[in-house]
């Protein structure tokens, strides 16, 4: 027994649409993770390729690490709370409010190690890009979205050295890993799970001003997942019959700069600033092929048209003691989407940011951070209306539409841990 033609043309083309905004979408900007170091919450990461006091400076700024004196770890994480409400039309059908809310965790690790004098080798595992984004099973909303997952593991090998006592360099090697999983059930179920390695570098440099005055600048290249997985859906058919793929999908991930200044204007009170610059422009579309539908293997494609972006931060820290720092921090930070091809997966908008933390050294060598961020997102006009480029399916098909406003509420918790060995 088979379903009409129109039936058939119809849930086709929802069901590939949302397959494809689900890997679009976990590559915006509000899936770039800054927690790679969580002691930097509490001041917006004010100080990212500046500050230098940890290990964990050598996401931010490989060349970092030669101001560490003693071989050292630092292992922590941040817990990110996203909670989305959306209200609108999806397909022409009006939707009161459906939730997505989601709590992640995003942990880090560096280890560095000073030696011979000038030298400094650092390891980090971090995880640059992820988040996820879950609505509640409300009809004709799973049209447009139901669950998003991206996650990446970077591991990030450097060395760095000190030239003199006013300037040092660093080079580091990006070995990325990543997985997007994207399961939805509207009409026919569809499961696409996707995974891929890939390597970039980046590089910094540190200069010493005056004692109380640095500046570092840093460059992570960008890298490009070519991904493979598994894609399997039902056909139509009465009874169904299970249609399998292997799917093949690239994910182009950005490069980034990053400019910090650090000052200490008193022996208590010090003031930093970073500007994050960050090349989204190189995602204009996601293609992925040998897709899973219910009429068989396809290639799907979207429209993302994403722009670069700025994401500024001040901050400050103020020493109370010994044994006790107080930090705050203020921070704009805009999104890559452009209104036409912003979708509910990610409802991201420019935003404003406002931290604050405090760092505890019980003793020499030994210091607890912990951060808190609060992100104040506008309601979020979604209009995807352009996001579907029938011209690269296999098939050409319908749009996919969602309209309506999402509001958005974001928390990031963060605590770690720096250790002298």
């Amino acid at each position: 027994m088979q379903l009409s033609a129109y039936l058939k043309r119809y849930i086709t083309s929802i069901l590939t649409a949302s397959a494809v905004i689900f890997s679009a979408q976990s590559l915006a900007g509000g899936f770039q993770l800054w927690e790679q170091d969580a002691a930097g919450v509490g001041d917006y990461h004010a100080g990212a390729a500046a500050e230098a006091d940890s290990a964990a400076t050598a996401f931010y700024n490989p060349a970092g690490v030669t101001r560490l004196k003693h071989q050292q770890i630092s292992f922590g994480a941040a817990l990110i709370g996203l909670e989305t409400n959306f209200t609108g039309t999806a397909n022409g059908v009006p939707v009161t409010s459906a939730a997505g809310d989601t709590t992640n965790i995003v942990p880090n690790f560096s280890y560095a190690l000073p030696f011979a004098n000038q030298w400094a080798f650092a390891f980090s595992v971090t995880s640059p890009f992820g988040l996820s984004t879950k609505y509640a099973d409300v009809p004709f909303v799973n049209t447009l979205a139901t669950k998003t997952e991206l996650d990446t593991v970077n591991l990030n090998p450097s060395i760095a050295y000190a030239i003199n006592q006013y300037l040092s360099v660093g080079v580091g090697l990006d070995v990325l890993y990543g997985n997007a999983i994207y399961n939805s059930d509207v009409f026919i179920p569809l499961k696409t799970d996707l995974s891929g390695w890939n390597a970039g570098y980046n590089a910094g440099l540190l200069v010493q001003f005056t004692p109380a005055t640095r500046a570092g600048i840093s460059y992570r290249s960008a890298i490009t997942v070519s991904a493979t997985g598994s894609s399997s859906s039902d056909s139509f058919d009465i009874p169904p019959v299970p249609v399998n793929t292997t799917a093949t999908a690239k994910f182009p991930l950005p490069a980034t700069t990053i400019l910090s200044l650090y000052h200490d204007f008193t022996p208590r009170l010090t003031l930093m600033t970073t500007a994050f610059y960050t090349q989204w422009s190189v995602f204009k579309e996601l293609i992925i092929s040998n897709m899973a539908t219910p009429t068989g293997p396809g290639v799907v494609a979207l429209n993302e048209n994403y722009r670069d972006t700025w994401n500024l931060a001040l901050g400050g820290k103020y020493k109370v003691n010994q044994h006790i720092w107080l930090d705050a921090g203020f921070g704009h930070d805009e999104t890559p989407t452009r209104t036409g091809y912003r979708d509910i997966r990610l409802p991201d908008n420019d935003h404003y940011a406002a931290s604050l933390g405090v760092d505890i050294q019980p003793k020499p060598g030994f210091i607890w951070s912990m951060g808190w961020t609060h992100f104040f997102v506008p309601n979020t006009t979604i209009d995807n209306t352009l996001s579907n480029d029938a011209t690269k399916t296999s098939t050409p098909l319908p749009p996919t539409i969602g309209l309506g406003v999402v509001n958005g509420n974001v928390n990031v918790y963060g605590m770690q841990l720096s250790i002298d060995i």
